[in-house]
Parts: structure tokens; sequence; C-alpha cells
């Protein structure tokens, strides 16, 4: 018996010829080892015709794909957040009742820590059309909790953070032109 069992844990190592390296796991991707989007959910959100539930849809998203793309440059680990927030607008483009999505990636920002970005949405639900904003942080700073003899101390996150939704009409066509001028 205790054979067997070795023989099924170390079978494919004596495979692949290193010990427990059984190859890349199949993940269905979205875009660059991103997860894919639950379709499914979005939709049911839309039904629903509450923009709570397109709200939440949407955060849970984001908490899905919070930890970004590392790129590795040689010396040190970024982490970038780009990748997702394109994988996020060109699903939402493709979903019916979806008239249009941007983020704010041609706008400038501050260069401080943490950032922050906002995806904007604009689609029609029960015959109206809303524009929805999201604001995202990007990154969670530390905290150091002192409530006893023992201190708390929790480092900093390259993480999203979902902050709020807010109605932004104009939002979806403000991004378009800020890109269509940086093109220039």
């Amino acid at each position: 018996m205790r054979v067997l069992m070795l023989l099924l844990l170390l079978g494919p190592a004596f495979a692949s010829g290193q010990p427990f390296e059984h190859g890349p796991s199949p993940v269905v991707t979205g875009f660059i080892g991103l997860p894919m989007q639950d379709p499914d959910g979005f939709a049911r959100a839309l039904e629903r015709g509450s923009i709570r539930a397109i709200d939440r849809w949407m955060k849970r998203e984001l908490m899905a794909q919070k930890r970004g793309e590392q790129l590795d440059n040689g010396s040190t680990t970024i982490t970038v957040h780009t990748l997702t927030y394109n994988s996020i607008v060109d699903w939402l483009k493709k979903q019916p009742g979806v008239i249009d999505a941007a983020w704010d990636g041609c706008m400038a920002k501050p260069m401080i820590w943490p950032g922050h970005s906002r995806i904007g949405m604009r689609f029609i639900m029960k015959g109206i059309e809303h524009e929805r904003c999201y604001r995202v942080q990007e990154g969670i700073p530390g905290v150091i909790r002192l409530p006893g003899w023992r201190p708390h101390v929790r480092s900093a996150r390259e993480h999203l953070k979902f902050l709020d939704a807010t109605e932004h009409p104009g939002f979806v066509e403000q991004q378009r032109q800020a890109c269509r001028e940086h093109l220039r």
C-alpha cells in the first residue's frame, strides 16, 4: 500500500524529469494571465435592473483581479494594473446592454503612491441609459496596530482597492477625447 501511494505521488515526477513538476495548470484566461470575467453574473445584474447589482458585480470583478500583472525588468519586479483595466474595459465593450466603456489611462495624474484610477461604463438598463464611474486605489498602505503588548505590523501591498461608484455623465466621452489629444 505504501509503495502504491509513493508511486501515485512520484509518478508525474518520473514522467517529467523533475521531482513534483506537473507542468502548467490549465487555467482559462481572458487576457495574458488574468482570470476570465463572469458573463452570466453581469447579465443577471443587468436583468435585475438594479444599479447596486452592477456596482457589486464590478467590485467583485476588480477584487478578483486585484493583484495585477507582475513585470520583471531584471533588477526589480513591478506590479502593473494597466492590463487589468484594459482587460475589463475590452470585455465590458463586448457585453450586450453596454454602449461603451473606458478608463482614465490617458489622463495626467500625480505620481504619488497609492495611485488612483477610474473605470467608466455606459449601459442601458430598463430602457434608460446610465453612466457609472468606479474609482479604484492602486496600492494599500501598511497598518500598525497596537492593541496590546504585541504590535501587529502589516506591510504595504500592491493590490487594487475598490473605493466607490458614482453616477458620472460624460466620463467615457471625456476619456476618449483625452486619448485622442494624447495621441496627436
